[in-house]
């Protein structure tokens, strides 16, 4: 799934992102289900036993700081387009930034000062 939404977010770079094709639905909808991925209860390895947890991270790492990075490129890339976001992206934002994992919120937490 990671590799879906990665594949997804490349498309919007190369063909909607400038002006003349920037397409705000799109855009919306990466955020919505990056955001969705990020917060799904089987993500949350925290809620784990220790052991479960190890063998989790063993086999896939955590996918939450990936993804994370992933939205605050795409974030960046937004340029001009940012403002077009607020307020209807402070939520999904502020719900990543609640989860408990220090590099999934240096990640996001700097959305909120840009």
């Amino acid at each position: 799934f990671l590799h879906a939404i990665n594949q997804y977010a490349e498309t919007l770079n190369n063909m909607f992102l400038n002006s003349s094709c920037f397409e705000l639905q799109l855009w919306n909808n990466y955020f919505h289900l990056a955001v969705a991925f990020l917060t799904q209860e089987s993500l949350q390895l925290e809620n784990f036993s220790n052991a479960k947890r190890t063998a989790i991270l063993c086999k896939y790492g955590d996918m939450r700081g990936v993804i994370g990075a992933a939205i605050r490129e795409m974030w960046y890339n937004l340029g001009q387009h940012k403002i077009r976001f607020i307020p209807g992206l402070v939520g999904p934002i502020l719900e990543m930034t609640l989860i408990p994992e220090v590099e999934l919120r240096k990640s996001t937490i700097p959305i909120f000062f840009d």
